[in-house]
């Protein structure tokens, strides 16, 4: 029986794919946030994950 998921070297590949998909989207949401901060500095938006993580 073949083997699945990750012990495969397709699977490899595709979980190093999805993880740099993954750390890109996170990184779109952090420019956009922090766009969004310069763009209405009167608003208050709530502090980001990361931000409250660093801030430890």
């Amino acid at each position: 029986m073949p083997r699945r998921g990750r012990s495969t070297t397709v699977g490899k590949f595709a979980k190093l794919y999805q993880d740099r998909r993954v750390s890109e989207i996170r990184m779109l949401g952090e420019s956009i946030r922090l766009e969004q901060r310069m763009a209405s500095p009167e608003r208050t938006i709530e502090p980001s994950i990361s931000e409250l993580v660093s801030a430890r």
